[in-house]
C-alpha cells in the first residue's frame, strides 16, 4: 500500500473509528499503558488517556485530542487549530479521574492527532499562543504524514488488517492452537483433554471450560496491566501440613488473592502491594506485608484488607510451626521422607474422588497405610496395616462446606488425610514442640 492509498484509508475513518481502530492500538504498540477512550460530555479536552513510566519510575499521563480531516487556521470552525487550542488547555487545566476513582491526576503531555493535513501557518499560530503559558513544549501536533510514519513503524499490520487472506487467518489460527496445546501440556493435561479442548474451540458453539486440579494454575494477581502465576520457593513447595494454616502453598495463594482484593478502593499503596505480590518466599512475604502495609485500608479492621491481615497472621503462625517441625524432621533424617509421603497423599486425590463417586455405602471409610518400599501412602482396602483413617457420611445435606447435593468434596478428605499424617508424625516421632523449640533456639544461638 503506497502513501496515497494510506492517506485515503485514514480519511475514510470517522472519529470513533480513528480513536478505537488506530490511536488506541497504536499507543499500545508504542509502549503506552492502559490507553482508554475518554470521549464524551465530561472529557474536558481529552479523547484518549494513557500513561508511561519515566526513568524515575513515576507515571506520566498523556492525553490525545483526536480529529478527522484537515486542520485549518479558522477560529470559528471546529476543525480550526485555534479551536483545538481550547481543548488542549482544558486537558492541562482539568485533572483526570482514573477509571477506578482512586485519585485525580494531571496531564503531563497532549498530542493532537488528525487524519488530514495541518495548515503550517495555523500550526505556528497555535504554538505561539501556547508558548505564552509555557505549554508549547508539552504538545505535539501530528498530521497525516507523521501519523503514517508512526503506524508504519509501530503498527504496520493495520494497513493489511482489512484485507487479510484466508491463508493468513489459517496460519494465525494454527499458531494459536499450537500455543494452547503447548500451554495445556506444560500444565500436565493428558492427550484426551487437549484434543477435547481443541475441538471445543474449533467446532463447538460453547466456550471450553478449564478445570484445574490441586496442582493446577493459581492466579495470584490480576490487574489491567498484568497477570502473574503464583509461585512458591522450592523449600516450601511440599504438602507437610501446618496445624495453623494447612498447606503452605495454598495459604500463600489465598493470602495473595486477599491482598489483591484489598485494592479496589484505594491506590496509594498499590506499588508496594504489587512488589509484595511478586514475592515467592512465604516468610519474606509475611515480613514485607508487616513492614510495608500499615496504612488504610489495612488499619480499618474490616473488608478484604482485614481478611488479608488475618491470612498473613495464619501464615506467620504456620511458618513458625513448620520452621521448628521441619528442623526436627531434618535432625531425625526424616524430612525428605515426610515430604514424599505428604506428596503421595495429594496424589491420591483422583482415587479419593472415584471412591466418593462410586460408593453406595451410607458411611465411607478411608484407611491409609505407609508403604516403606515405595515411600508412599496408599489407601488400604484390606484394612490390614492402617496407620490412620477417616470416616464420613456419603451424603450429608447439613455437612460443613459440602457440595450442594450434600456429597463430600474429595479435596476436603485429601486435606484431612494430610492433617492426620501430621498427627501421625508428631506421635510416632515423639515430637514435643515446646521442648524442641527451646533446644533448637539454643543451638542457633550457639552457632
Amino acid at each position: 500500500m503506497n502513501s496515497k492509498e494510506k492517506k485515503e484509508l485514514l480519511k475514510s475513518l470517522d472519529e470513533r473509528q480513528f480513536r478505537t481502530e488506530v490511536i488506541i492500538p497504536l499507543l499500545s504498540k508504542m509502549g503506552y499503558l492502559a490507553p482508554v477512550e475518554y470521549h464524551g460530555v465530561n472529557e474536558k479536552g481529552k479523547d484518549i488517556i494513557c500513561f508511561e513510566y519515566d526513568r524515575l519510575n513515576e507515571q506520566r499521563f498523556l492525553a490525545v485530542v483526536a480529529k478527522t480531516g484537515d486542520l485549518s487556521g479558522s477560529a470559528s470552525s471546529t476543525m480550526g487549530l485555534m479551536n483545538v487550542v481550547t481543548q488542549v488547555q482544558q486537558a492541562f487545566d482539568n485533572p483526570y479521574e482514573n477509571l477506578f476513582n482512586m485519585r485525580q491526576v494531571f496531564i503531563n503531555e497532549v498530542w493532537v492527532m488528525t487524519t488530514g493535513k495541518i495548515v503550517s501557518s495555523a500550526q505556528e499560530s497555535v504554538i505561539a499562543t501556547l508558548r505564552k503559558t509555557n505549554l508549547d513544549k508539552q504538545i505535539r501536533i501530528i498530521g497525516d504524514d507523521r501519523l503514517i510514519g508512526l503506524i508504519d513503524k509501530h503498527f504496520s499490520t493495520y494497513w493489511n488488517s482489512s484485507n487479510e487472506t484466508k491463508e493468513s487467518v489459517i496460519i494465525q489460527r494454527d499458531r494459536l492452537i499450537r500455543f494452547i496445546e503447548g500451554l495445556l501440556k506444560h500444565n500436565n493435561a493428558d492427550k484426551s483433554t487437549i484434543e477435547s479442548v481443541k475441538a471445543s474451540i474449533l467446532y463447538s458453539n460453547y466456550d471450553p471450560r478449564l478445570h484445574t486440579n490441586f496442582e493446577g494454575l493459581h492466579f495470584s494477581y490480576i490487574s489491567s496491566y498484568s497477570i502473574e502465576l503464583a509461585k512458591i520457593d522450592p523449600e516450601y513447595d511440599d504438602y507437610i501440613t501446618s496445624f495453623s494454616h494447612g498447606i503452605t502453598k495454598e495459604k500463600l495463594v489465598e493470602a495473595k488473592n486477599d491482598l489483591a482484593a484489598s485494592f479496589y478502593d484505594i491506590m496509594e499503596t498499590m506499588e508496594k502491594a504489587d512488589k509484595i505480590l511478586k514475592i515467592t518466599n512465604p516468610q519474606d512475604f509475611v515480613d514485607q506485608a508487616d513492614y510495608e502495609l500499615t496504612e488504610y485500608p489495612f488499619s480499618s479492621g474490616w473488608g478484604p484488607a482485614d481478611d488479608f491481615l488475618k491470612s498473613v497472621e495464619y501464615l506467620r503462625e504456620g511458618l513458625d510451626d513448620l520452621k521448628y517441625f521441619k528442623a526436627f524432621l531434618q535432625s531425625e533424617n526424616k524430612l525428605e521422607w515426610a515430604k514424599k509421603l505428604s506428596k503421595s497423599i495429594a496424589d491420591l486425590l483422583p482415587e479419593i474422588e472415584q471412591i466418593i463417586n462410586t460408593s453406595q455405602d451410607e458411611e465411607i471409610f478411608l484407611n491409609y497405610t505407609i508403604d516403606e518400599s515405595t515411600e508412599t501412602i496408599k489407601i488400604d482396602y484390606g484394612k490390614q496395616n492402617t496407620h490412620f483413617h477417616t470416616k464420613f457420611k456419603r451424603i450429608d445435606p447439613n455437612g460443613f462446606r459440602r457440595n450442594r447435593d450434600g456429597s463430600e468434596k474429595p479435596e476436603a478428605q485429601m486435606k484431612l488425610a494430610l492433617k492426620l499424617f501430621r498427627d501421625y508424625l508428631d506421635e510416632s516421632l515423639a515430637y514435643d514442640w515446646s521442648e524442641w523449640r527451646d533446644l533448637y533456639d539454643a543451638q542457633q544461638q550457639g552457632e
